[in-house]
């Protein structure tokens, strides 16, 4: 093209070589435009980065984290969706079945026999039963109706109520007593049932939300020991460390180790965390959680603490006691006196309250990091 220039007469080369010389330059003026937007765009990235407050939720397996996850969306992030919400549809129906399932197991380990001999059938039907959902996503009718029979059975109802000499999960109840309102055509789950629906925790999962201006990312990450190695990915400028520990797992194991009682497991979980180089700058948080399921365990149902803790000297049915004796084990194992770890009651299926001792920690956590700008 530049060669034909030559052929020209001398206006119009001088013309041209003008026009060609203006494109050039506006396409260099466009390029440069589109360069200092994207540096511009990567710098406010990177603030925004530096900025984040991240804050890391460890603790054993069953211990409430993914609940508490689940509440910050509630509080922080406008709730789930009705999409959201159809997703847990499958996961709540199959928490049904899995508890009927254990509940009807361990009516044999308590030689519970059911009241009414024509629900054997049905007692059969749900232990052979691996999915209880059609092609329709709707429940399977005999699985339905066979929940309806057990459930009304007076010697499924007394097993249940003893759930936990058997390690019946949290939130098998509330299942149970809602079971009307679950197994209904069209069921669509509320946020309370999202809150009380156990998914396993696999991998890492990353919640974002903001208060004011500063922008928070909570990490969840899998209690199960499996899980655990994936923790390390997580460390990198942490501001706290969030550990939650179930109080009522102090007569429980573990579902991977039933020799391994699941609060000694938790205590040696926070006592590695507590003596961790990665987490010497970091403030530590304690979440002492299932406060609910504590108390009525340690009224009701005579499974005292001094009789799986031989070092509580307190006396029986005194929950405040045996609450404190088991946050003192915790509180103990801190290892940085001028930085004293702090901890809070909580029960995560109660909005209410995790809004009001979140708002503490996301309190604290930012005078924390405050202090530290100050120092840099």
């Amino acid at each position: 093209m530049f060669c034909c220039l030559h052929v020209l007469p001398a206006p119009l080369q001088i013309c041209m070589g003008m026009c060609l010389r203006q494109d050039i330059t506006e396409e260099g003026k466009k390029a440069k435009q589109q360069s200092s937007k994207i540096e511009h765009d990567l710098n406010e990235e990177a603030k925004t980065e530096m900025s984040a407050i991240k804050i890391l939720m460890l603790g054993a397996a069953e211990s409430g984290k993914s609940t508490l996850i689940k509440q910050i969306k509630i509080i922080h992030s406008h709730g789930f969706a009705k999409q959201e919400l159809m997703s847990f549809k499958a996961a709540v129906l199959d928490n049904l079945l899995t508890s009927m399932k254990f509940v009807l197991r361990g009516m044999g380990m308590l030689r519970i026999n059911l009241a009414n001999k024509r629900n054997k059938m049905h007692a059969r039907s749900i232990l052979s039963c691996n999915q209880c959902l059609g092609d329709d996503q709707e429940l399977l009718p005999f699985v339905a109706h066979a929940f309806c029979g057990l459930w009304g059975d007076q010697g499924v109802r007394a097993a249940a109520a003893r759930g936990y000499e058997f390690e019946l999960n949290d939130s098998a109840l509330y299942f149970f007593e809602n079971m009307s309102r679950i197994i209904a055509p069209n069921y669509i789950p509320t946020e309370t049932d999202v809150l009380r629906v156990r998914v396993r925790t696999c991998g890492i999962i990353e919640t974002q939300f903001q208060v004011n201006d500063t922008i928070f990312r909570l990490y969840d990450v899998g209690g199960q020991r499996s899980e655990r190695r994936k923790w390390l990915s997580c460390f990198d400028c942490i501001q706290a460390v969030v550990f939650v520990v179930a109080l009522s797992s102090y007569d429980m194991t573990l579902t991977e180790d039933p020799s391994v009682n699941r609060l000694q497991e938790g205590l040696e979980l926070f006592k590695s965390v507590c003596t961790s180089a990665v987490f010497k700058n970091t403030s530590l948080i304690l979440f002492m959680n299932k406060t609910d399921l504590f108390q009525e365990k340690i009224l009701l149902s005579g499974r005292h603490l001094r009789l799986f803790l031989s070092s509580f000297k307190g006396p029986d049915a005194d929950v405040d006691a045996a609450a404190h004796h088991i946050t003192a084990m915790f509180s103990a194992c801190n290892t940085r006196p001028e930085q004293p770890v702090l901890h809070h009651f909580t029960t995560a299926t109660d909005t209410n309250n995790i809004q009001v001792v979140f708002q503490m920690v996301i309190n604290q956590i930012m005078k924390e990091n405050l202090k530290a700008v100050k120092l840099l």
